[in-house]
This record gives C-alpha cells, structure tokens and sequence, in this order.
C-alpha cells in the first residue's frame, strides 16, 4: 500500500508523513465514515501541525472534528466508544524515534481493516470535492474520563483475583518514555495507593522514545533497583505498550503468561508469529488454546473477536485485554501490578531464540538470494520467521531453537 503500514500511516516528519498527507488523510475519512470524530497526539513537537492538517481536511469534507489534546493511544480509542464518535484519530508514531509520526484511525469497532485503508487511500490520491464545512472544535474530555475507566478496570480486574483493586503501599517506578502516559500514569497509580517515582518527563517531544520508555527499559531497571522498588514499568510513545521489571527486566511473553491467570480472560488466547514456542507450550499444558497472527496488534484484535477471545498480545509488549481494539500500556500495568498482590509474577523459560533487524527495502524479502538464504536457515533452526518491518524500512529475522546463531547470520549476509 501507499501510505498505510501495519498500523497506520507513518514516517519521518516532512517526508513520509507531511501535513499535505494529513490533510488529505483527513478529507478522505470525511468521505468514507463522515460524520463526527475525535483526534489526539502524543507529545511530538510535529504534532500540532499535523493534527490541525488533518482537522483542516476532516473539516473541509463536512466531518465535525473534536480535538482532546495530548492522550495515549489507548485513551483516544476508549474516548471514541465513549462519545460514540464515528471516528477516532490518534497523531502519533508510537515506539518510533522523535523525527517519525504517523496517524492511527480507529471507528467505535476498533481499527481499520485493510480494505477500509484501501478505500483511503483512494480517496488521498483522488480528493472528493468539498462538502458543506464541518467544523473542528477543543473538547474538554478524554483526560479524567480515561483514568476513571482504568480505576474502574482496576477494581473489576481485583474482583477477579478475589483482591480489593488497590494498591495500597506498593512501590511502582514509571517511565513514560517522554510520552502521552506522562502525569496521567503517575495519577493512576497515586488513586490506587501507590507510592510512585516516575522517569522520563523532563522534555518534550523532542526526545520522545530517546534512551526511555517501552524500546530503552535498562535506565528504568537500573533505577528501580537502586531505588528499591517493587516493580518498574515502561511505556512507548503512545502509551499502548508495557515493558516491566520485577527484579529483572522479564520478557514480553512471561508477561502475557501472567496476565493468563486472571480466571476472566478464559482458554483461549491470540499471539504472533513472533511469540515464543515456549508460552504456547505452557498454556497448553495448563489447558489453554493458544493462536497465533500476523504481527501487529490490530491482526491480534481481529483473530481475538474471530475466536471469541480475551487475551491477546505481543513479545513487543502490546496486551489487549478484553474487547479493546489495541494494546493499553497503562491498563496491564495494573494488572500486573494487582497479580504482584495476590503472589510473586510467575518465570517461564523461554526457547533460545534471536531476533535482530536489518536495513533493507520491501523488496529484499521476495527475492532469490533472501529465500535461499531462509531455506537454508531452516535446516539449522527450529523456527524461522522474516518480515518487513511495517514501521520502518527494516527487516526482521527471527530464529528460534538449534542453531539461532548460524540461522540469522545466514539470512543477513544474504540481504546485505
């Protein structure tokens, strides 16, 4: 596709996403869902002027357009089922460093499915004529209604655990990577009794994701140790992924394997390609049907719905929890904070695997020298997973069980 990636549209501010791109991502939602919408960003300094392109756009296609400010990626997908909006826009790159941004569009559903991106596609390319004016307004909301929602969640979540939904006394480091998170996590945790520190909000945009956050945890580690802390959590840019340390920083699917054991969630549980063999295992031995996607978050809420399931995630560190249609950072923090409660979070041991990334164009995946080199990586390891990135201009190489060595190194020489 054009402008659209696995989540998105996203690139370098000025070239891959410019404010032409947004306004004419939002003349396009105007033309194919209309109606009334609310749009967030994160912290990028890019942002404003994005967000007012695509307000510009929105608006010059009839829709009404409620602006809610800085709030995480999670936050703006709940505010548009609250306000029953037709469309929800977050501008924000997520995990990506500070020169990236990107727009994510949701409906009351949950994210768009590809056909839906393809229809806008269109629509960017071949621009409808203007309609009567919509208008594009400030709204006071998504903040305090967002952390309502999460107390609220915390108290059923702790129902669940036959525990009160408090935290009371529990030491929690933050790191908001410089993010949307920042003061709405340390809110959320004070509300539920915590007694917290909070990392990485000395800056603005400018330094998002930069050595913090979801994809940097080891500062976050290093203090929570020093400091003494119970637990230490991590969140990207947009506040829809969670990294945590317990004593260690633990791997994405331990903590999917934990959050397991809330008895609401059920048998049946949606990963990646890219989750370790090790979980599915595991859940297995425990009686639970473990299904795997395609990368990407989106794909995981799609397979949850189709399989009827209520727990689903990434080793990256998305966990959607429920009927959501995208990881929330903030909300599985809690649960993993309110399992630490109840007893200590639970190890797994997990099948040797690597996973590195290479600079490479769409292309290198398909051709012979890369598919011979996979062939070949085959034969030394159990598991072989390569894609591109859809994100950044990067493929991914992952091997798993034997030789995981040998097997990546075969497929990078291949594409360098």
């Amino acid at each position: 596709m054009k402008y659209f990636g696995t989540d998105g549209i996203r690139g370098i501010y000025g070239i891959g996403i410019t404010e032409d791109i947004a306004y004419r991502a939002g003349r396009a939602i105007a033309e194919l869902i209309g109606g009334r919408g609310v749009v967030c960003r994160d912290t990028r300094l890019s942002g404003p002027n994005l967000e007012s392109a695509f307000t510009s756009g929105a608006t010059d296609g009839g829709a009404h357009v409620m602006s809610a400010g800085i709030l995480p990626t999670p936050g703006a997908a709940f505010l548009t089922r609250l306000l029953n909006a037709d469309f929800g826009v977050v501008i924000s790159a997520s995990h990506n460093p500070p020169e990236y941004n990107g727009i994510k569009i949701f409906t009351r559903t949950g994210k768009l499915p590809t056909s839906a991106e393809q229809a806008l596609e269109y629509y960017m390319d071949n621009l409808p004529s203007k309609s009567a004016k919509g208008d594009g307004k400030n709204c006071d909301c998504g903040r305090a209604e967002y952390i309502d929602h999460l107390l609220s969640e915390a108290e059923r979540m702790g129902n669940l655990l036959g525990r009160s939904g408090r935290l009371d006394g529990m030491r929690v480091l933050l790191d908001s990577g410089n993010g949307a998170a920042r003061g709405i996590s340390r809110e959320v945790f004070e509300r539920l009794g915590a007694r917290v520190g909070e990392l990485c909000t000395h800056c603005n945009g400018e330094c998002i994701n930069v050595r913090c956050g979801a994809l940097a945890p080891e500062h976050m580690a290093e203090e929570a140790k020093i400091g003494g802390y119970d637990v230490g959590l991590s969140f990207d840019g947009d506040a829809d992924r969670l990294v945590v340390w317990r004593r260690r920083i633990m791997a994405g699917d331990e903590i999917m394997l934990n959050l397991s054991r809330f008895s609401g969630f059920g048998d049946k549980i949606v990963g990646t390609v890219m989750t370790n063999g090790a979980l599915e295992r595991t859940l297995a031995l425990r009686g639970k049907h473990f299904v795997r996607t395609a990368v990407g978050d989106r794909n995981v809420s799609e397979v949850m719905k189709i399989v009827s399931a209520n727990l689903g995630g990434e080793p990256s560190g998305h966990y959607i929890l429920g009927d959501r249609p995208t990881g929330d950072g903030l909300l599985s923090g809690i649960a993993v904070c309110l399992l630490l409660t109840k007893g200590e979070l639970e190890n797994l041991e997990l099948d040797k695997s690597k996973l590195i990334s290479v600079p490479a164009s769409g292309a290198a995946l398909s051709s012979d020298k890369v598919q011979r080199a996979v062939a070949e990586a085959k034969k030394l390891a159990e598991r072989i997973v390569v894609r591109m990135s859809g994100t950044e201009p990067l493929l991914r190489i992952l091997a798993e069980g034997g030789d995981v060595d040998g097997a990546v190194e075969l497929i990078r020489r291949a594409v360098e």
